[in-house]
Protein backbone atom coordinates (compact mmCIF):
# COMPACT_ATOMS: atom_id res chain seq x y z
CA UNK A 1 0.00 0.00 0.00
CA UNK A 2 1.17 3.53 -0.79
CA UNK A 3 1.20 5.92 2.13
CA UNK A 4 1.78 9.65 2.57
CA UNK A 5 5.49 9.03 3.15
CA UNK A 6 5.81 7.49 -0.33
CA UNK A 7 4.13 10.49 -1.98
CA UNK A 8 6.35 12.89 -0.07
CA UNK A 9 9.42 11.03 -1.33
CA UNK A 10 7.93 10.95 -4.84
CA UNK A 11 7.58 14.73 -4.84
CA UNK A 12 11.13 15.25 -3.52
CA UNK A 13 12.89 12.73 -5.79
CA UNK A 14 10.64 11.55 -8.65
CA UNK A 15 13.60 10.04 -10.52
CA UNK A 16 13.71 7.20 -7.99
CA UNK A 17 10.26 6.00 -9.02
CA UNK A 18 8.92 4.25 -12.08
CA UNK A 19 5.42 3.09 -12.88
CA UNK A 20 4.83 -0.13 -14.74
CA UNK A 21 1.54 -1.23 -16.20
CA UNK A 22 0.97 -4.97 -16.37
CA UNK A 23 -1.88 -5.98 -18.61
CA UNK A 24 -3.80 -8.92 -17.21
CA UNK A 25 -6.35 -9.98 -19.80
CA UNK A 26 -7.38 -13.01 -21.77
CA UNK A 27 -5.22 -16.03 -20.94
CA UNK A 28 -3.25 -14.04 -18.39
CA UNK A 29 -6.44 -13.24 -16.55
CA UNK A 30 -7.28 -16.95 -16.32
CA UNK A 31 -3.75 -17.75 -15.15
CA UNK A 32 -3.90 -15.00 -12.55
CA UNK A 33 -7.12 -16.44 -11.12
CA UNK A 34 -5.63 -19.93 -11.00
CA UNK A 35 -2.47 -18.68 -9.26
CA UNK A 36 -4.58 -16.83 -6.74
CA UNK A 37 -6.33 -20.13 -5.99
CA UNK A 38 -2.95 -21.76 -5.29
CA UNK A 39 -2.48 -19.43 -2.32
CA UNK A 40 -5.53 -20.98 -0.70
CA UNK A 41 -4.50 -24.61 -1.26
CA UNK A 42 -0.71 -24.86 -1.43
CA UNK A 43 2.16 -24.53 1.08
CA UNK A 44 2.82 -21.05 -0.37
CA UNK A 45 -0.15 -19.72 1.54
CA UNK A 46 -0.80 -16.01 1.89
CA UNK A 47 -3.53 -13.60 2.88
CA UNK A 48 -6.10 -13.45 0.15
CA UNK A 49 -8.91 -11.62 1.86
CA UNK A 50 -8.87 -8.64 -0.49
CA UNK A 51 -11.18 -8.76 -3.48
CA UNK A 52 -8.90 -6.60 -5.64
CA UNK A 53 -5.77 -8.71 -5.68
CA UNK A 54 -2.67 -7.38 -7.37
CA UNK A 55 0.20 -9.16 -9.09
CA UNK A 56 2.40 -8.44 -6.08
CA UNK A 57 -0.14 -9.98 -3.69
CA UNK A 58 0.29 -13.27 -5.59
CA UNK A 59 4.05 -13.06 -6.10
CA UNK A 60 4.97 -12.10 -2.52
CA UNK A 61 3.71 -15.30 -0.79
CA UNK A 62 5.48 -17.45 -3.41
CA UNK A 63 8.78 -15.65 -2.84
CA UNK A 64 8.38 -15.82 0.95
CA UNK A 65 7.67 -19.52 0.67
CA UNK A 66 10.92 -20.32 -1.11
CA UNK A 67 13.01 -18.08 1.15
CA UNK A 68 11.88 -20.04 4.21
CA UNK A 69 12.95 -23.39 2.79
CA UNK A 70 15.81 -25.32 4.46
CA UNK A 71 19.23 -24.90 2.86
CA UNK A 72 19.11 -28.60 1.94
CA UNK A 73 16.04 -28.08 -0.25
CA UNK A 74 17.51 -25.02 -1.96
CA UNK A 75 20.71 -26.89 -2.92
CA UNK A 76 19.51 -30.45 -3.45
CA UNK A 77 19.63 -32.11 -6.85
CA UNK A 78 17.54 -34.98 -5.53
CA UNK A 79 14.30 -33.22 -6.39
CA UNK A 80 12.94 -32.98 -9.94
CA UNK A 81 14.42 -30.64 -12.53
CA UNK A 82 11.13 -28.71 -12.50
CA UNK A 83 11.40 -28.28 -8.73
CA UNK A 84 14.97 -27.03 -8.99
CA UNK A 85 13.97 -24.62 -11.78
CA UNK A 86 11.03 -23.21 -9.79
CA UNK A 87 13.25 -22.63 -6.74
CA UNK A 88 15.86 -20.76 -8.76
CA UNK A 89 13.16 -18.78 -10.56
CA UNK A 90 11.55 -17.62 -7.33
CA UNK A 91 14.96 -16.70 -5.89
CA UNK A 92 16.29 -14.82 -8.92
CA UNK A 93 13.46 -13.22 -10.92
CA UNK A 94 12.47 -9.81 -9.57
CA UNK A 95 9.94 -8.56 -12.13
CA UNK A 96 6.46 -9.82 -11.03
CA UNK A 97 5.00 -10.11 -14.52
CA UNK A 98 8.10 -11.85 -15.88
CA UNK A 99 7.96 -14.25 -12.94
CA UNK A 100 4.28 -15.19 -13.24
CA UNK A 101 3.80 -15.27 -16.99
CA UNK A 102 7.22 -16.26 -18.36
CA UNK A 103 9.71 -17.72 -15.88
CA UNK A 104 7.36 -19.89 -13.77
CA UNK A 105 5.56 -21.50 -16.73
CA UNK A 106 8.91 -22.28 -18.38
CA UNK A 107 10.24 -23.72 -15.10
CA UNK A 108 7.23 -26.04 -15.08
CA UNK A 109 7.95 -27.16 -18.64
CA UNK A 110 5.21 -25.04 -20.26
CA UNK A 111 5.10 -22.23 -22.80
CA UNK A 112 5.15 -18.60 -21.59
CA UNK A 113 1.76 -16.98 -20.97
CA UNK A 114 1.66 -14.19 -23.54
CA UNK A 115 -0.82 -11.37 -24.04
CA UNK A 116 -3.56 -12.64 -26.31
CA UNK A 117 -5.80 -10.41 -28.41
CA UNK A 118 -9.39 -10.21 -27.18
CA UNK A 119 -11.53 -12.85 -28.86
CA UNK A 120 -15.22 -13.50 -28.60
CA UNK A 121 -14.83 -17.07 -29.79
CA UNK A 122 -15.97 -19.50 -27.07
CA UNK A 123 -13.36 -22.04 -28.19
CA UNK A 124 -10.61 -19.58 -27.30
CA UNK A 125 -12.16 -19.09 -23.88
CA UNK A 126 -12.14 -22.84 -23.32
CA UNK A 127 -8.51 -23.05 -24.41
CA UNK A 128 -7.59 -20.28 -21.99
CA UNK A 129 -9.27 -22.12 -19.14
CA UNK A 130 -7.57 -25.41 -20.02
CA UNK A 131 -4.11 -23.84 -20.32
CA UNK A 132 -4.50 -21.95 -17.06
CA UNK A 133 -5.69 -25.07 -15.24
CA UNK A 134 -2.75 -27.15 -16.53
CA UNK A 135 -0.31 -24.47 -15.37
CA UNK A 136 -1.92 -24.35 -11.95
CA UNK A 137 -1.92 -28.13 -11.53
CA UNK A 138 1.71 -28.42 -12.60
CA UNK A 139 2.83 -25.60 -10.32
CA UNK A 140 0.94 -27.05 -7.36
CA UNK A 141 2.64 -30.43 -7.87
CA UNK A 142 6.05 -28.80 -8.01
CA UNK A 143 5.41 -26.63 -4.93
CA UNK A 144 4.27 -29.67 -2.96
CA UNK A 145 7.40 -31.58 -3.95
CA UNK A 146 9.58 -28.65 -2.88
CA UNK A 147 7.69 -28.26 0.38
CA UNK A 148 7.99 -31.96 1.26
CA UNK A 149 11.65 -32.44 0.17
CA UNK A 150 13.03 -32.05 3.70
CA UNK A 151 10.35 -34.29 5.21
CA UNK A 152 11.15 -36.88 2.54
CA UNK A 153 14.80 -36.73 3.57
CA UNK A 154 13.91 -37.35 7.22
CA UNK A 155 11.69 -40.28 6.22
CA UNK A 156 14.59 -41.81 4.28
CA UNK A 157 16.86 -41.40 7.30
CA UNK A 158 14.25 -43.04 9.52
CA UNK A 159 14.06 -45.98 7.12
CA UNK A 160 17.84 -46.34 7.22
CA UNK A 161 17.78 -46.27 11.04
CA UNK A 162 15.13 -48.98 11.04
CA UNK A 163 17.26 -51.22 8.86
CA UNK A 164 20.61 -50.46 10.52
CA UNK A 165 19.36 -51.48 13.95
CA UNK A 166 17.70 -54.65 12.68
CA UNK A 167 14.24 -53.74 13.95
CA UNK A 168 11.39 -56.13 13.26
CA UNK A 169 8.44 -54.40 14.93
CA UNK A 170 6.05 -51.93 13.32
CA UNK A 171 7.93 -49.06 11.69
CA UNK A 172 5.91 -46.55 13.70
CA UNK A 173 7.45 -48.02 16.88
CA UNK A 174 11.02 -47.23 15.86
CA UNK A 175 11.44 -44.58 18.56
CA UNK A 176 10.19 -46.83 21.34
CA UNK A 177 12.40 -49.71 20.20
CA UNK A 178 15.61 -47.69 19.88
CA UNK A 179 14.81 -45.76 23.06
CA UNK A 180 14.32 -48.98 25.04
CA UNK A 181 17.63 -50.41 23.84
CA UNK A 182 19.54 -47.16 24.38
CA UNK A 183 18.51 -46.90 28.04
CA UNK A 184 20.46 -50.05 28.87
CA UNK A 185 23.63 -48.45 27.51
CA UNK A 186 23.34 -45.17 29.41
CA UNK A 187 26.39 -44.67 31.60
CA UNK A 188 28.25 -47.57 29.98
CA UNK A 189 29.48 -45.82 26.85
CA UNK A 190 32.63 -43.69 26.88
CA UNK A 191 33.18 -43.18 23.14
CA UNK A 192 32.02 -39.61 22.41
CA UNK A 193 29.86 -39.97 19.29
CA UNK A 194 28.23 -43.23 20.43
CA UNK A 195 27.59 -41.75 23.87
CA UNK A 196 25.88 -38.72 22.31
CA UNK A 197 23.74 -41.00 20.15
CA UNK A 198 22.74 -43.17 23.12
CA UNK A 199 21.78 -40.14 25.23
CA UNK A 200 19.75 -38.61 22.40
CA UNK A 201 18.05 -41.92 21.59
CA UNK A 202 17.00 -42.40 25.22
CA UNK A 203 15.60 -38.86 25.53
CA UNK A 204 11.88 -38.83 26.31
CA UNK A 205 11.45 -35.06 26.65
CA UNK A 206 11.30 -34.05 22.97
CA UNK A 207 8.81 -34.62 20.17
CA UNK A 208 9.21 -37.36 17.57
CA UNK A 209 10.48 -35.04 14.83
CA UNK A 210 13.03 -33.35 17.11
CA UNK A 211 14.13 -36.78 18.37
CA UNK A 212 14.74 -38.02 14.83
CA UNK A 213 16.52 -34.82 13.79
CA UNK A 214 18.80 -35.13 16.83
CA UNK A 215 19.85 -38.68 15.93
CA UNK A 216 20.38 -37.75 12.30
CA UNK A 217 22.51 -34.76 13.27
CA UNK A 218 24.69 -36.87 15.59
CA UNK A 219 25.26 -39.56 12.97
CA UNK A 220 26.17 -37.04 10.23
CA UNK A 221 27.76 -34.51 12.61
CA UNK A 222 25.72 -31.86 10.83
CA UNK A 223 22.03 -30.75 11.02
CA UNK A 224 20.00 -32.29 8.21
CA UNK A 225 18.60 -28.87 7.26
CA UNK A 226 21.99 -27.80 5.91
CA UNK A 227 23.00 -31.09 4.29
CA UNK A 228 24.23 -31.37 0.74
CA UNK A 229 23.49 -34.43 -1.39
CA UNK A 230 26.93 -35.78 -0.46
CA UNK A 231 25.96 -35.67 3.21
CA UNK A 232 23.08 -38.06 2.49
CA UNK A 233 25.59 -40.67 1.32
CA UNK A 234 27.92 -39.95 4.24
CA UNK A 235 25.01 -40.40 6.67
CA UNK A 236 24.34 -43.92 5.43
CA UNK A 237 28.00 -44.89 5.80
CA UNK A 238 28.33 -43.33 9.26
CA UNK A 239 25.09 -44.93 10.40
CA UNK A 240 26.30 -48.39 9.43
CA UNK A 241 29.44 -47.94 11.53
CA UNK A 242 27.62 -46.43 14.51
CA UNK A 243 24.89 -49.09 14.50
CA UNK A 244 27.55 -51.81 14.46
CA UNK A 245 29.28 -50.30 17.49
CA UNK A 246 25.92 -49.83 19.22
CA UNK A 247 25.00 -53.49 18.73
CA UNK A 248 28.45 -54.67 19.79
CA UNK A 249 28.24 -52.68 23.03
CA UNK A 250 24.68 -53.91 23.50
CA UNK A 251 25.79 -57.54 23.19
CA UNK A 252 28.66 -56.88 25.56
CA UNK A 253 26.37 -55.42 28.22
CA UNK A 254 23.95 -58.34 27.90
CA UNK A 255 26.79 -60.82 28.35
CA UNK A 256 28.07 -58.97 31.40
CA UNK A 257 24.58 -58.78 32.90
CA UNK A 258 23.99 -62.48 32.26
CA UNK A 259 27.37 -63.46 33.79
CA UNK A 260 27.19 -61.19 36.85
CA UNK A 261 30.74 -62.30 37.77
CA UNK A 262 33.21 -60.20 39.71
CA UNK A 263 36.92 -60.24 39.01
CA UNK A 264 36.44 -60.53 35.25
CA UNK A 265 36.56 -58.08 32.35
CA UNK A 266 34.86 -58.87 29.08
CA UNK A 267 35.66 -57.83 25.51
CA UNK A 268 33.77 -58.44 22.28
CA UNK A 269 35.99 -59.19 19.29
CA UNK A 270 34.82 -59.24 15.69
CA UNK A 271 36.93 -60.65 12.87
CA UNK A 272 35.86 -59.91 9.29
CA UNK A 273 37.51 -62.08 6.66
CA UNK A 274 38.26 -61.00 3.06
CA UNK A 275 35.27 -63.06 1.85
CA UNK A 276 32.93 -61.06 4.11
CA UNK A 277 32.34 -63.80 6.70
CA UNK A 278 32.63 -62.75 10.33
CA UNK A 279 33.45 -64.33 13.67
CA UNK A 280 32.17 -62.77 16.90
CA UNK A 281 33.60 -63.77 20.26
CA UNK A 282 33.10 -62.67 23.85
CA UNK A 283 36.49 -62.83 25.60
CA UNK A 284 36.56 -63.03 29.40
CA UNK A 285 39.80 -62.08 31.14
CA UNK A 286 40.24 -62.30 34.90
CA UNK A 287 42.49 -59.90 36.77
CA UNK A 288 45.17 -62.52 37.46
CA UNK A 289 45.49 -63.26 33.74
CA UNK A 290 45.68 -59.57 33.00
CA UNK A 291 48.75 -59.20 35.23
CA UNK A 292 50.47 -62.09 33.45
CA UNK A 293 49.59 -60.84 29.95
CA UNK A 294 50.67 -57.19 30.30
CA UNK A 295 54.46 -57.89 30.47
CA UNK A 296 54.16 -60.23 27.47
CA UNK A 297 52.35 -57.53 25.50
CA UNK A 298 55.04 -54.99 26.34
CA UNK A 299 57.77 -57.39 25.19
CA UNK A 300 56.05 -58.06 21.84
CA UNK A 301 55.42 -54.36 21.22
CA UNK A 302 59.03 -53.55 22.02
CA UNK A 303 60.24 -56.00 19.41
CA UNK A 304 57.70 -54.78 16.84
CA UNK A 305 58.13 -51.01 17.16
CA UNK A 306 56.70 -50.27 13.70
CA UNK A 307 52.97 -49.34 14.07
CA UNK A 308 52.13 -51.02 10.76
CA UNK A 309 53.88 -54.19 11.84
CA UNK A 310 52.03 -54.10 15.16
CA UNK A 311 48.69 -53.88 13.35
CA UNK A 312 49.65 -56.73 11.01
CA UNK A 313 50.65 -58.83 14.01
CA UNK A 314 47.35 -58.07 15.73
CA UNK A 315 45.35 -59.01 12.61
CA UNK A 316 47.27 -62.24 12.10
CA UNK A 317 47.12 -63.25 15.75
CA UNK A 318 43.40 -62.53 15.95
CA UNK A 319 42.75 -64.51 12.79
CA UNK A 320 44.81 -67.46 14.00
CA UNK A 321 43.25 -67.63 17.46
CA UNK A 322 39.63 -66.93 16.54
CA UNK A 323 39.83 -68.92 13.31
CA UNK A 324 41.25 -72.01 15.00
CA UNK A 325 38.67 -71.80 17.78
CA UNK A 326 35.88 -71.58 15.23
CA UNK A 327 37.17 -74.64 13.34
CA UNK A 328 37.84 -76.66 16.47
CA UNK A 329 34.33 -76.58 17.93
CA UNK A 330 30.82 -75.42 17.10
CA UNK A 331 29.48 -72.37 18.87
CA UNK A 332 27.55 -74.41 21.49
CA UNK A 333 30.72 -76.24 22.50
CA UNK A 334 32.65 -72.98 22.70
CA UNK A 335 30.03 -71.55 25.00
CA UNK A 336 30.11 -74.62 27.24
CA UNK A 337 33.90 -74.53 27.39
CA UNK A 338 33.83 -70.86 28.28
CA UNK A 339 31.32 -71.43 31.07
CA UNK A 340 33.40 -74.31 32.48
CA UNK A 341 36.50 -72.15 32.41
CA UNK A 342 34.75 -69.28 34.21
CA UNK A 343 33.27 -71.63 36.84
CA UNK A 344 36.68 -73.20 37.52
CA UNK A 345 38.17 -69.80 38.21
CA UNK A 346 35.33 -68.73 40.44
CA UNK A 347 35.46 -71.81 42.72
Amino acid sequence: MLGSEHFELLVKDPARFTVKHIEVAGLRSQVFQELEAILRTSPAKGRTGSRNLTILSVVKPLVQFVRKLPAYTLKSKRISSEGQAVIQTLLQIQEPDKLLFFALPQACGLEPIRIEPPEANSDNAKNYTTTARIFREQLVLVLREIHSAYDTLLTECETLLYGAFGLRSDRHQIRLDVQFRAKYLLGNCLEASLNRFVRAAADETVGDRTWLESLVMIVADKPAEVWTDKDVIAFELNLSDLARRFKNLEALQKEVAAGSRSGFEVRRLTLTRPDGSEIHRMIWVDHEQQQRIDPLVETVLAECDDPQLQQALLARLTERVLGEVAQAAPSSEIKQASEKYQQSHLT
